[in-house]
């Protein structure tokens, strides 16, 4: 059987909402507080008051983020700034967006899930408990799945419809969105028959995942049964497709000098060591390739690997063999994993941040607010996928694919 369905979608009606973009947002999980406050003075209707409420000094077991976002979402659908489709469907999205001055765009379709054991769901990143915590009290609160699970498959790309969209808007960042009701029967059946057997990759939203999964296995419900429960809320892309963008994840230190010599005197066993005018020489250049950049010598460097020997020595010895040619793998294996151990338990500022922009990147190093960084390339789609075959987990941001998907486009309630 196919493990994605049709579902009865919840969208914002267009007939009560003027402009898209005040009611949409980025998902809760790169929403910082500035962010929070701007969305909720954007409009009453921000999506923000569901998936990242305001919490109160107040608040108690009855009167919280999670009751207000369920009240929230019960309100909207009853004075209809919420509708909800009568009949299950799929629904297309499409986004056209641009990056570093290229225009991009991407496919894809709002879809359910099941939440079996049957392996077609592959993960390639580890999970917290306290983000699943939090989603779960979300979850239990609503009964509804306010974000989707971001999947990539391998297959055919979806299929534009000849006619008009049900909505088409510019989001705040000026990207164009497009959206599209399948609800034709005959048509939502030969769109889930692709899917039978097929592998379904998570891209983004890990936590999202499996904390749909625990909530229906501690409910006991059958993982082969077709209870609306036992299944997720998901965003499909074709692996192929144009516009599914990973960024590179850099990585800014708050180390001492002392320990970034350390560094520095590890990586000279492995690399030829350069220096460079930019980080466009390290997008440019063959092999494995990380850009450093040190706050005390303002000076950036490649390290180009010329020990592949010795790296896949150190990668097997560190049961990391099968992530020995995945960059971040490398990165932490070899040079960083064991010095920011000795951090762990100092209560300081984070030792380790991110950014997915080299120019600020360097910015933050220069400005003194870290004091060295490490420049990597994107991780290639395919090599997420091989890595989540083998069921094996990458590095903490490893992966960020660009754009992320809005939240407030579809929504669904299993109850």
């Amino acid at each position: 059987m196919s493990p994605i369905a049709p579902f009865k979608g919840i969208i914002y009606n267009k007939d009560k909402i003027n402009n898209f973009s005040e009611v949409l947002s980025q998902p809760y999980d790169v929403i910082n507080q500035n962010d929070q406050e701007r969305l909720y003075s954007k409009s009453e209707y921000n999506i923000v008051r569901i998936i990242l409420g305001r919490s109160y000094q107040n608040d108690n077991e009855n009167e919280n983020q999670y009751t207000r976002a369920a009240s929230y979402l019960k309100s909207w659908l009853e004075t209809k700034i919420f509708l909800e489709d009568k009949s299950p469907s799929m629904y297309i999205h499409t986004q056209q967006f641009f990056y570093n001055g290229k225009s991009y765009s991407r496919k894809g379709f709002f879809g359910t899930v099941k939440l079996d054991d049957s392996g077609l769901v592959k993960f390639h990143e580890n999970t917290y408990q306290k983000p699943k915590e939090d989603r779960m009290k979300l979850l239990k609160t609503t009964m509804a799945n306010t974000e989707p699970v971001f999947f990539v498959y391998k297959g055919y790309p979806v299929k534009l419809p000849e006619t008009e969209p049900l909505i088409s808007f510019n989001d705040e960042y000026g990207n164009h969105h497009a959206l599209w009701r399948v609800d034709n029967i005959s048509d939502i059946e030969d769109f889930c028959s692709d899917f039978e057997s097929k592998p379904l990759y998570i891209a983004d939203g890990h936590h999202r995942f499996e904390t749909a999964y625990k909530y229906a296995r501690d409910l006991n419900i059958d993982p082969k049964s077709s209870d609306p429960k036992n299944f997720a809320l998901g965003y499909f892309v074709e692996e192929s497709d144009p516009g599914l963008l990973v960024l590179p994840t850099h990585r800014l230190l708050n180390i001492s000098q002392e320990d970034i010599e350390i560094i520095k005197n590890i990586a000279k066993r492995y690399f030829l060591i350069v220096e460079i005018d930019s980080y466009e020489r390290i997008t440019k250049a063959k092999g494995k390739v990380f850009g450093f950049f040190n706050r005390k010598d303002n000076k950036l460097y490649m390290f180009k690997l010329r020990n592949v020997v010795s790296k896949n020595k150190v990668m097997r010895a560190k049961g990391k063999e099968t992530q020995a040619e995945v960059d971040t793998s490398i990165l932490h294996s070899l040079l960083i994993d064991d010095v920011l151990e000795k951090y762990k338990s100092e209560d300081s500022k984070p030792v380790i941040s991110y950014s997915h922009d080299d120019k600020e990147t360097i910015s933050l190093v220069r400005s003194g607010q870290y004091s060295c960084a490490f420049l990597l390339n994107p991780t290639p789609v395919s090599q997420i996928m091989r890595i989540a075959d083998l069921n094996d987990r990458l590095p903490q941001k490893s992966t960020f694919f660009y754009p992320k998907i809005l939240s407030g486009l579809v929504l669904r309630r299993f109850a």
